[in-house]
């Protein structure tokens, strides 16, 4: 499927279902995050992003880590980094922020 066909396939269920196209958008998000993870990431437990682009129909999936700080130590593994071992990398994010890949 390419884009424009994802985009009008949004706006049909969006008219026939009588919901916002953002409710499609969304639902539309979570299950290309559910794919993506599946097929990259089999047997772990990945937080996947999917973003949509509402005017072109592009998405980009990416993972994403919770940051921590370091004296709570990591809980979740495949969901966490801790605040030192990702602050020179990016420098502007602290703990409560998303690390993206």
């Amino acid at each position: 499927m390419n884009s424009r066909d994802m985009l009008e396939l949004v706006d049909v269920l969006a008219s026939e279902k009588n919901v916002a196209k953002d409710v499609v958008f969304g639902v539309l998000e979570l299950a290309l995050a559910s794919a993506v993870k599946r097929a990259r990431f089999p047997g772990e437990d990945a937080d996947i992003v999917v973003r949509v682009d509402r005017t072109t129909g592009e998405f980009s999936a990416v993972r994403r880590w919770l940051v921590v700080p370091d004296e709570e130590g990591l809980q979740e593994p495949d969901h966490q980094e801790m605040y030192s071992d990702i602050h020179d990398e990016f420098p502007d994010l602290q703990p409560g922020d998303y690390v993206e890949r």
